[in-house]
């Protein structure tokens, strides 16, 4: 079957053969590999990340309405997309078209910094405008964006530029941006007119076979969806029904299917039917979710259906948009079947709404059962026709339900649960349905409480007490990792039903104490909002003008391209690793004949195959960077779970990937006992060094014995504990090779171009000037692509130097996050003595943090560094500091490595001291800041301007007022050591012809800015428009030798390299300028270059040009705790921040926001677990590893720039922002220790300082909360 994908908005496209291609294929290896189309990216492969996200446009199956909506293209397969048009960013705008008014706002309104999320961003707001005729409201686009994320902005920006498009708009626009045409507007590839929408096609009939013995069906009725199906059964083929394969994203489909039958196209599985009586409602079996909570708004208002309101809510807590709009109620509960474990948010209401459903196993033939029957019977050769909803009148039924996530969005449950009470007048129970999901895979109805209730009073306080006993011992959750414990499910569930209760006693206005009543309801969020304060100095323009980023339109627009978009090489093959799974063990044998028996499979490679040394160092190696020998194959005892020990090479990605878990490896030996992370090895082993190889002083306090000058008045102890944080880039780990002339050429997704070439000129025996490597932007690093990406461009030059075909290896998910490094982990044990006043007379600390398996790249030192602070000591701080082994991957440098810890310790430490000696958190700081320093003069004011001793004095009435909600108010200061190292070139060339002009430099732009501040520098240093400025792609040529881009201090250095460029070609441009007098540059140009005058200047940065500083930051956090479920909202925050001079406050206040969010997120929600006996990561992909979302910003975030505040040091008078800003989010663990203690209080907990760690999630702060059943009341 021939089909024609014009309509992808590929101005000239063949007609495509699909036996051709993979039965399987994903749209986005379609529209990425073989439409040519890369503005759609590549990531998670499992709709956790939003940056593949396209739109759809076809005729509704059962209406024929015109219908557009936005999909992940990762999950969506490419021949279920027959019939519809697929949209992608380069078909809504670019730049030889002109740009759609998505793109200019997110471009405009500084919503990019990496860029690699900003299509997607794009896409989805695209989706959901054209899917609600352009009209929707503020809260609708703020809920719309759980499905994207971004680790780069801190999401505000991106927010208020969608948000900008709402009826209910309060955004201030651009002027450039204010007037726009129509939102529906999009080029049409074939004619180059306004989108007519005449390409739209009918679903097409039939079927296609493939060489493989794959099929696929396009069924356009029951009748012919049953011969394929029963075909499918008689013939023994493994078979799917795909609508839109979202289960994917949780389970991987089996590489074993054989038919694909398409039910998308079936109108019979559409629709929905309310019966003539209205008491019941039927929907389609094929209904998507998207669809279903449309028609619960549409019904909501039905007499007997307006639980439907609440099915809605319940509906819109599941994933994300996009796979909603593809997840269809059939597919979900087939997952359900199918995997009983599985938390189904849909099966649980409709478990409690005792819904039927209704199984097709002919195409005549039906029958109406139980959900408990439908998930114990067979479903081969049938199919879920639809479900049958019964009517629940609301002055005899209860119904509620819940879902409790480590987010606000896009999470699946640490336990959900739904409720259905049917009461009579008196308020007793005639019949209940109370069940409960992520417990056990067995466990759905609280059976012994169901009937404990019947005929009772539910609201009576001694039945309540009764009814909670019961429960808490009656559930007994399975404790499967990475899910929370057991004790904490138990307690939440509990928690849950309690709410309920409280809800329907306040429904029904029974007696209930007002210290419970918002017991009764989940937290509420507002929209969010922010505001900036910065100021300018024209007199600089462009330096210091909040300009757009630099290339902030064509990241919008997906033409900005990364290592990964280029195009598809001639005879391209992509690796993968095999890795081993056996810590301690030597590998005796590799069978790679079950992965190399695969067709399109071509090699294995392993350390035999390396010309050179086995190493991934350079060839000459520093004591920080490489101060241990690190292999690129495991040739020896393995270190760690998901080692590499060799690659597959094969024609795709896809098949790369699965071959690569075929490789059978055997072992010999094996540890003893594996510890995987720093609390195995502290727990196991205990905490001193010496004799214990896993423990090695690094910091060694010159101070034996702690002699205290001043005498104390309280001394306590305590500890302190970070976990590992994963970058998460949303660029993976990219490399491609390619062979040339005897030498290769390398694109790659790195922070350190010179430390590539030089690895692997060094492990393939090369000259560095036969490896050329070159960068034009990454999507996101923060230091997880300084070393790290040489593990996978190394294997690629490897396989691309032996095979001498071009290579490409792009990481998955799960292999970066269980293969390579994250933050070191941080604990702390520490004794303070103090003076009543919260004065410090003396502190003793010992620090340890988590190497991995090797000690490179330690940054103890940084956490030296910062320990003190902004704070006064003498000789009474005894500090002294551990490096711990671990069989975990080599841990890395990640965003102020060191420095987040080092602050951390210190602040928890005075937060403690104000909590043993009940001084004000604020005024113990200010006890102790150094003497006449800039924080003394910076803090008082910070407090009076955030109105600090009031909002503390409303948070604390606040707290005795409610039992069950409790509010917090943290406070963080930082002095931030901001220090210069390496060396960065940098090349200025004016071309003649036009006077344009164009930089090279050695430097990678990531997100952070870079490129749009050099831009200003040629601006400002050469007296021209911004706009003639061009930023070229990094490389070893221009940029060699340069430094690693990190430490924050990257668009400072390579600022001062191109300034000093500038200066070389402004000293000879002056002696035409005083004899010329030019009327304008391109005067001035022509007749320099007519005189031969060198209009190329090459300069660099190196250490000791420029000298450090400090940056000065605050923050307060606000927030408010959910007692019962242990979640918050983070409701308010105030952060200053001393930036100097700001070059551009655009990109700083995106850096800052950046900054803190990426902190926020180690503070709250991102728990890396690791399984104890094998060491595996178990949090190695979307479904499991929760970055903050985009409602889990800030209801309220004020940024500040300190004004009047000129950086003596440094660059122009401005400060580095990239990494101080992520030291400021412990104050959101402060708060939370203020809300937690009240609660504690309230449940007569014995008052003790609760150990902080990051991250504080729902289930510690449950744990902590002091909460027991017989507290659960109403009165």
């Amino acid at each position: 079957m021939y089909t024609d994908y014009t309509c992808i908005w590929l101005p000239s496209s063949p007609p495509v053969n699909l036996a051709a291609l993979p039965a399987d294929i994903s749209l986005n290896t379609f529209i990425r590999e073989y439409a040519g189309l890369t503005g759609t990216k590549f990531m998670c492969q499992e709709g956790g990340c939003g940056v593949c996200v396209c739109t759809l446009s076809g005729l509704h199956p059962e209406t024929g309405e015109p219908r557009t909506w936005a999909v992940n293209s990762c999950l969506t397969l490419l021949n279920t997309c027959l019939g519809l048009e697929v949209t992608t960013s380069e078909g809504l705008g670019n730049k030889r078209t002109g740009y759609h008014a998505i793109q200019q706002r997110l471009a405009k309104m500084n919503g990019t910094q990496c860029g690699y999320c900003s299509p997607g961003i794009v896409m989805n707001m695209y989706g959901l405008l054209k899917s609600k005729d352009g009209k929707v409201t503020m809260a609708e686009v703020e809920n719309a964006f759980g499905g994207n994320i971004c680790r780069c902005t801190g999401y505000r920006p991106i927010l208020d530029a969608m948000k900008s498009f709402a009826v209910d708009s309060n955004i201030e626009i651009p002027a450039e941006c204010a007037d726009i045409e129509d939102l529906s507007t999009k080029q049409c590839p074939k004619t180059g007119q306004a989108c007519a929408g005449s390409c739209k096609k009918q679903q097409p009939k039939g079927s296609q076979l493939y060489p493989d013995g794959s099929r696929w069906s396009w069924p356009a009725n029951l009748g012919e969806l049953f011969t394929a199906l029963q075909g499918a059964v008689q013939e023994k083929l493994p078979y799917m029904l795909v609508a839109g394969n979202t289960a994917h994203g949780v389970y991987r489909r089996s590489h074993d299917i054989k038919a694909f039958i398409d039910v998308s196209g079936l109108k019979e599985l559409k629709g929905y039917n309310l019966s003539a009586d209205k008491s019941s409602l039927t929907l389609g079996g094929n209904l998507s979710l998207s669809e279903t909570m449309d028609l619960c708004r549409q019904l909501e208002k039905t007499k007997g259906f307006e639980y439907l309101g609440q099915v809605w809510q319940h509906l819109d807590w599941i994933a994300n948009v996009p796979v909603r709009n593809a997840g269809t109620l059939a597919g979900n509960l087939a997952i359900k079947h199918a995997h009983p474990e599985f938390p189904s948010d849909v099966f649980i209401v409709l478990e409690a709404l005792d819904a039927r459903v209704i199984v097709q196993t002919a195409k005549d033939k039906q029958e109406t059962v139980s959900l408990a029957s439908f998930l114990g019977a067979s479903l081969e050769g049938k199919i879920i026709r639809g479900l049958v909803l019964p009517a629940y009148p609301t002055d005899r039924f209860f119904f509620d339900s819940y879902k409790i996530m480590p987010r606000a969005q896009n999470a699946h449950a640490y336990v959900n649960a739904a409720f259905l009470l049917e009461l009579d007048a008196d308020s007793k129970v005639k019949s209940s349905r109370i069940c409960f999901g992520g417990i056990n895979p067995e466990f759905v109805h609280a059976t012994a409480i169901e009937k404990l209730l019947l005929g009772k009073n539910p609201f009576q306080d001694g039945l309540v007490e009764k009814a909670f006993g019961q429960l808490s011992s009656l559930l007994q959750p399975d404790h499967v990792l990475p899910d929370a414990s057991p004790v904490y499910r138990t307690k939440l569930a509990c928690g849950l039903f309690y709410k309920s209760l409280v809800k329907a006693a306040s429904q029904r206005k029974l007696g209930l104490a007002s210290r419970h009543v918002t017991a009764g309801s989940l937290l509420q969020r507002p929209v969010s909002s922010g505001k900036q304060s910065f100021e300018t100095f024209q007199e600089h323009y462009p330096v210091s003008k909040a300009t757009e980023k630099h290339e902030g339109l064509i990241q919008c627009s997906g033409e900005a391209t990364y290592a990964n978009d280029l195009p598809t090489q001639h005879n391209q093959l992509w690796a993968a690793f095999v890795t081993a799974k056996k810590v301690g063990a030597k590998v005796t044998k590799v069978d790679t004949q079950p992965a190399l028996s695969l067709p399109g499979v071509v090699a294995y490679l392993d350390a035999k195959d390396i010309p050179g040394p086995n190493s991934l160092g350079p060839k000459i190696k520093d004591d920080h960077f490489f101060a241990q020998e690190e292999q690129l194959f495991a040739t020896g005892a393995i270190q760690f779970h998901g080692q590499p020990v060799g690659m597959i090479l094969a024609n795709t990605n896809a098949l790369a990937n699965r071959a690569a878990e075929l490789v059978e490896l055997s072992y010999e030996g094996g540890a003893d006992e594996v510890l995987p992370s720093m609390k195995h090895v502290l727990d196991k082993l205990g905490k001193e060094a010496g004799s214990n190889k896993r423990i090695e002083q690094k910091i060694k306090s010159p101070i034996d014995v702690l002699q205290l000058e001043e005498p104390f008045d309280v001394s306590s102890s305590g500890q302190l504990d970070l976990g590992l944080q994963y970058h998460y880039y949303m660029e993976p780990q990219t490399t491609v090779a390619l062979p040339f002339e005897g030498g290769l050429q390398l694109y790659v997704a790195t922070q350190w171009m010179d430390l590539t070439q030089d690895i692997v000129a060094n492990i393939l025996n090369l000259k560095a000037n036969e490896v050329q490597v070159k960068t034009r932007r990454i999507g996101g690093g923060y230091g997880g692509k300084a070393t790290r990406c040489n593990v996978a461009a190394a294997a690629a030059a490897v396989a691309a130097y032996k095979l001498n075909r071009p290579i490409r290896f792009v990481q998955t998910l799960e292999s970066i996050m269980s293969g390579l490094g994250k933050r070191w982990a941080f604990h702390c044990d520490y004794d303070f003595f103090v003076q009543k006043s919260g004065k410090i007379s003396g502190i003793v600390s010992r620090f340890y943090e988590d190497a991995g398996f090797l000690s490179n790249e330690s940054p103890i030192g940084h956490t030296v560094l910062l320990s003190k602070n902004c704070y006064e000591f003498s000789d009474n701080y005894q500090l002294n500091g551990y490096l711990v082994y671990t069989d975990s991957p080599t841990n890395t440098p990640c965003r102020a490595p060191g420095s987040v810890e080092g602050i951390a310790m210190i602040e928890n430490i005075i937060e403690h001291i104000a909590f043993e000696t009940g001084q004000d958190p604020a005024d113990v700081r200010f006890a102790n800041v150094l003497p006449a320093h800039k924080m003394g003069d910076m803090m008082p004011k910070f407090l009076e301007s955030t109105e600090y001793r009031n909002r503390k004095a409303e948070t604390i009435a606040y707290n005795k007022e409610n039992r069950w909600r409790k509010r917090g108010l943290g406070l963080c200061i930082m002095e931030y050591q901001i220090g210069y190292f390496g060396q960065y070139p940098a090349t200025v060339a004016i071309y003649h012809s036009d006077g344009t002009v164009v930089v090279s430099h050695g430097g990678i732009e990531m997100g952070q800015g870079m490129n749009t501040k050099i831009s200003q520098v040629v601006g400002h240093t050469l007296g021209i428009p911004m706009e003639r400025v061009r930023i070229e792609a990094s490389d070893t040529i221009n940029g060699a030798n340069s430094m690693v881009t990190g430490g924050a201090v990257g668009s400072e250095s390579l600022c001062y390299a191109v300034r000093k460029a500038c200066e070389t070609l402004n000293q000879r441009l002056d002696p035409i300028r005083e004899e010329v007098k030019p009327q304008d540059w391109q005067q001035l140009i022509t007749e320099a270059y007519n005189r031969k005058v060198n209009l190329i200047a090459s300069d660099q940065f190196k250490q000791g040009d420029m000298d450090p500083y400090s940056v000065c930051g605050l923050c307060l956090i606000e927030v408010e705790l959910d007692v019962l479920t242990g979640n918050y909202v983070v409701g308010r925050v105030d952060l200053l921040e001393d930036t100097g001079e700001s070059l551009n406050p655009n990109v700083d206040i995106g850096q800052i926001e950046g900054a803190f969010m990426m902190g926020l997120g180690y503070w709250t929600s991102e728990q890396i677990v690791v399984d104890p006996q094998t060491g595996e990561c178990l949090t190695n992909r979307t479904w499991t590893y929760k970055p903050p979302g985009a409602k889990d910003i800030p209801v309220d975030l004020r940024i500040e720039l300190l004004p009047k505040s000129p950086n003596k040091a440094g660059f122009m008078r401005s400060k580095a922002t990239g990494e101080p800003a992520i030291c400021l989010p412990i104050a959101v663990a402060f708060a939370l220790q203020q809300a937690l203690q009240s609660a504690r209080d309230d449940a007569g907990v014995p008052k003790s300082w609760v150990t902080l760690t990051a991250p504080m999630t729902p289930e510690l702060l449950v744990l902590h909360a002091g909460t027991e059943p017989s507290q659960l009341k109403l009165n």
